[in-house]
C-alpha cells in the first residue's frame, strides 16, 4: 500500500476530501452490493421452503395418493405370551385360529470339559486325537478338516467355522461350542472322523441331524451335549404348517411364534383399523395447512420498500435487536407476490378442491367434512368434528362415519386428488434452463443473478480504484504546483528584503 503525504503545500486534508469523493462513487458498489445481498437471501428463502414441499411431495402427499394409505388392518392375538400378531393390508379381515405344536430351533453342540491346562493354541496331538480327516456337513455343503500334527484347537474351530456354523473354544470353560447359524431343519448339520481320529478327545463325539437331544457319552469319559435342529410346527385355521423359524406369514399375517399351545387355540382377530386411516388423512390435511400457511404469509408479507441489507458502518451505530430486526423486515418481504410462489398455491387449492366420480357418484373432499372456511383464510381445511380443531370440533365428524360406511369413496376421491397434486408436483419440479430437477424455484436463474453481481462488484471495485487513484495524482500535482508556487514566492520575497536593504 502507497504511503502518502498529502497537504503538506495546501495544507488540506486530502485524504478526508479523496473519502468524501469516494464515498458518492460507492454508493453505485452499495446499491449493487444491496441487490447481492437480497438475491442471497431470497436463494436461502427458497431453499428452506422448497425442502418443506419436497417433504410434504415424498410423505404425507405420496402416501395420501396411494391405497396402502387405506388398507390399514389391526390385529389382535387372544394369548400374546403365545403368539403375537401384526397384520398386513392384504390380510382377510375377522377371526382366525391358530395352534402351536413345537417352534423352531436351532442345532447346539456343547462339548466336554477339556483339562485345566488346555487353551487355543493346545495341538490336537498333544491331547491324542490323532491325524485323519473329519468331515462337517451342513445342508448341502460339506466341509473336510485335515487334522494333522500341528493343528491346534483354534485352527480346529476356525475350519469348523468356515463350514458355515457358528463354532468357538472358550478359554475359561475349557469347551467347544458349535451352533447353526439359524433356526431350522434346512441348516442342521453334522460330524463325522475317520477311524483314527479320536474326537472325545477334545470333548466331542460323530453326531447325525437326527440324534435324539441330550448327554452323549464319550469314550475315556465325559459328555457331550446335544440339541437338535427343529422346525416350527402349527396349524393355521385347520391346515398343517412348518416353518424354518417362529416368524411366519400366512393370508396377509405375520406371526412370531413365542411358546407351544398344546390343545389349545389361539384366536386372532383382524379389522380394519378406522383410526389408523382417519390419522393419515388428519396428518395430510395438517401439514398441508402448515405449508399453505407459511406459503400464504411469504406472498402476502408486509413490503420492506425503503429498507436495504445494513452496511458495515450502519450496523456499528444499532443494536443487535435493531439489527435482527431490521434485516428480518427485508428476510420476511423477500418472496412478497412472487409468481412462482403465486403458482404453487394456486396449484394446491385448485387440485384439492376438485370433485371425483365413483360409481356414478360425484365427491369431493367436502363431502367428506374436508372442508374449507372462509375466504380469510386462503385454502386452509378443516376436518368436521376434528377433536383438536376448535373452530369445527362440535360439528359431525363426516370422515369417520364415511370411512364406517364408505371406505372406498373415501380412498378413491383422496387418491385421485392427492394424485392430480402429486402430478403438478412433479411436472413443476422437471429441469429447465432455469432450474435444477427436484425444486420447486428457479435456482439456476438466482444463483445466475448472484454470479451477475459479484462480477459487476469486481469490475466497479476496479473502476474505483481508478477513480480513488486518479484523484490521488490530481491533488499531488495541485501539491506540487503550489509548492513550487511557494518556493517561487519565499525567492522573490527574499530578494525584495535585499533590495531594500
Amino acid at each position: 500500500m502507497a504511503i502518502r503525504l498529502s497537504g503538506i503545500a495546501s495544507g488540506m486534508d486530502t485524504e478526508s476530501m479523496v473519502a468524501e469523493l469516494m464515498s458518492a462513487q460507492r454508493l453505485k458498489s452499495t446499491k449493487l452490493e444491496n441487490k447481492k445481498t437480497k438475491a442471497e437471501w431470497k436463494q436461502d428463502a427458497w431453499k428452506e421452503l422448497n425442502k418443506k414441499l419436497y417433504s410434504f411431495y415424498t410423505g404425507s402427499l405420496s402416501k395420501m395418493k396411494m391405497q396402502g394409505g387405506f388398507n390399514t388392518k389391526s390385529a389382535e392375538s387372544s394369548n400374546t405370551s403365545k403368539v403375537s400378531v401384526t397384520a398386513t393390508n392384504n390380510a382377510t379381515e375377522g377371526t382366525h385360529q391358530i395352534k402351536v405344536s413345537s417352534l423352531a430351533s436351532a442345532q447346539f453342540v456343547t462339548g466336554s470339559k477339556l483339562g485345566s491346562s488346555v487353551t487355543a493354541g493346545t495341538t490336537l496331538s498333544s491331547l491324542g486325537v490323532g491325524e485323519g480327516d473329519v468331515t462337517l456337513t451342513n445342508g448341502t455343503t460339506t466341509k473336510t478338516i485335515t487334522v494333522s500334527s500341528t493343528t491346534t484347537i483354534s485352527e480346529f474351530v476356525t475350519k469348523l467355522k468356515e463350514g458355515g456354523i457358528n463354532a468357538s473354544f472358550d478359554s475359561t470353560q475349557k469347551r467347544i461350542y458349535m451352533s447353526s447359524k439359524a433356526s431350522g431343519l434346512e441348516d442342521a448339520f453334522s460330524l463325522s472322523a475317520e477311524a483314527g481320529v479320536n474326537l472325545a478327545k477334545i470333548g466331542l463325539s460323530s453326531f447325525g441331524t437326527s440324534d435324539s437331544d441330550g448327554a452323549v457319552a464319550l469314550s475315556g469319559g465325559g459328555t457331550m451335549s446335544f440339541v437338535s435342529a427343529k422346525n416350527a410346527v402349527f396349524e393355521y385355521n385347520g391346515a398343517s404348517m412348518t416353518s424354518s423359524s417362529n416368524n411366519v406369514t400366512a393370508n396377509g399375517l405375520s406371526f412370531s411364534l413365542l411358546g407351544t399351545t398344546g390343545t389349545d387355540t389361539v384366536s386372532i382377530n383382524v379389522a380394519s383399523n378406522t383410526k389408523a386411516v382417519y390419522d393419515n388423512v388428519k396428518n395430510f390435511v395438517k401439514e398441508y395447512n402448515s405449508l399453505i400457511t407459511e406459503m400464504n404469509e411469504l406472498y402476502s408479507a408486509n413490503s420492506a420498500k425503503g429498507f436495504d441489507p445494513l452496511t458495515d458502518e450502519e450496523k456499528e451505530a444499532m443494536s443487535e435487536d435493531q439489527i435482527d430486526k431490521w434485516e428480518s423486515k427485508i428476510k420476511d418481504s423477500l418472496l412478497r407476490r412472487d409468481n412462482t410462489l403465486s403458482s404453487l398455491i394456486g396449484t394446491m387449492r385448485t387440485s384439492l378442491s376438485q370433485s371425483v366420480s365413483y360409481k356414478n357418484q360425484g365427491y369431493s373432499l367436502s363431502s367428506f367434512g374436508i372442508k374449507t372456511a372462509n375466504y380469510t383464510e386462503k385454502g386452509l381445511l378443516h376436518i368436521s368434528g376434528d377433536e383438536d380443531d376448535s373452530s369445527v370440533s362440535a360439528e359431525e365428524n363426516k370422515l369417520m362415519k364415511a370411512l364406517t360406511e364408505n371406505p372406498e369413496a373415501v380412498m378413491t376421491t383422496l387418491n385421485t386428488l392427492a394424485g392430480k397434486l402429486y402430478s403438478s408436483f412433479t411436472d413443476g419440479m422437471q429441469s429447465n434452463s432455469l432450474r435444477s430437477a427436484l425444486t420447486f424455484y428457479n435456482d439456476k436463474e438466482i444463483k445466475k443473478q448472484i454470479e451477475d453481481y459479484q462480477g459487476d462488484l469486481s469490475t466497479l471495485e476496479d473502476k474505483l480504484a481508478d477513480i480513488e487513484s486518479r484523484y490521488y495524482k490530481q491533488f499531488a500535482a495541485m501539491e506540487k504546483a503550489m509548492s513550487n508556487m511557494n518556493s517561487k514566492s519565499s525567492y522573490l520575497a527574499s530578494m525584495l528584503g535585499t533590495n531594500n536593504q
